[in-house]
């Protein structure tokens, strides 16, 4: 059956121009002219043979028309962007799902997809940040980063990156009400959690001050949020030394004390057993353990970041 329609151009050029009620806005976000714009519009009415707008002192409003048009253009606008995302996507693209926490991602993995991407860039790469680890790993998302390593069945998990620990604080807390001189002074400061503790612990052993409790201070399940209250003065924080990176090069943290723990813990790479057959988990895999290995190999130098150094 042959269908006699307007040209799309001219539909699409409508569809802008009535839903802001603006030739010039329409004409910029279709990089267009104003004169374009109006050309589309007037080649429109002639085909429907009544105006679509009421033109007046520089503004325009839609007529009875333009309004039973503008919803129908609409959704079929929307249904024709849908499926032609659908077949581009299905012909052209795989699309890898990781999941992890935003924290890690903005921290390490975002600065370096990029490479990915440019070296497969028939994978479309999609983070899903959640605060634990999937119970359904390889159907709400393909592979996984977590901090900590668990035993999951039938899922694979790898070392990917050991995170060294320190004690970390805001500048103005070394010298402030209550200098931060020795490990004794954390009497005086907040202790800011992101775990259950365990962290704390760990560094207060290793700087021998057994007679500071732990229970006290401001437990955060949010590690972005902690390290963003240590940043502002509110306390002391076990930081790691993949997230407080920035913070330490921005002069935002500092280490007040000499007691690095060197690979205290580290993040995790978690895939289905079977997920290697898949060349998107493959190639993946492959790359973000080079990329671990090189971020490895560098040593970190902490020594300009000590307090006093």
């Amino acid at each position: 059956m042959s269908r006699k329609l307007p040209s799309l151009k001219a539909l699409r050029t409508f569809e802008a121009a009535a839903r802001l009620l603006s030739f010039s806005r329409a004409a910029d976000e279709l990089f267009v002219t104003h004169g374009a714009v109006s050309q589309q519009i007037k080649l429109l009415e002639e085909y429907f043979g009544q105006p679509l707008f009421v033109r007046s002192h520089g503004r325009v409003s839609l007529t009875g028309a333009g309004e039973e048009l503008l919803p129908v253009i609409g959704e079929s606008l929307d249904r024709l962007e849908s499926v032609s995302s659908h077949l581009r996507l299905n012909r052209d693209t795989e699309i890898l799902t990781v999941n992890l926490t935003t924290t890690f991602a903005a921290h390490w993995l975002l600065p370096r997809l990029n490479d990915f991407q440019a070296r497969h860039p028939e994978i479309s790469v999609r983070l899903s940040p959640t605060p634990s680890l999937p119970t359904k790993l390889g159907k709400e998302a393909d592979v996984s980063i977590r901090w900590g390593g668990v035993t999951v069945a039938d899922v694979v998990t790898e070392q990917l990156i050991s995170v060294d620990s320190f004690a970390a604080c805001a500048p103005s807390l070394v010298n402030g009400e209550h200098p931060l001189r020795e490990p004794a002074d954390l009497a005086n400061h907040n202790l800011i959690h992101d775990d259950n503790g365990e962290a704390w612990r760990t560094v207060l052993e290793q700087l021998n001050v057994a007679d500071l409790s732990t229970g006290g201070g401001v437990y955060y399940a949010d590690p972005g949020l902690a390290l963003q209250v240590a940043v502002e003065g509110r306390g002391v924080i076990v930081a790691g030394s993949i997230l407080a990176a920035k913070d330490l090069d921005a002069g935002r943290l500092v280490i007040p004390f000499n007691c690095i723990i060197p690979y205290r813990k580290s993040y995790h790479f978690y895939y289905p057993r079977q997920a290697l057959a898949q060349r998107k988990v493959r190639l993946f895999r492959d790359w973000i353990q080079d990329q671990a290995a090189s971020f490895q190999s560098i040593p970190a130098d902490y020594s300009k970041y000590l307090v006093g150094s």
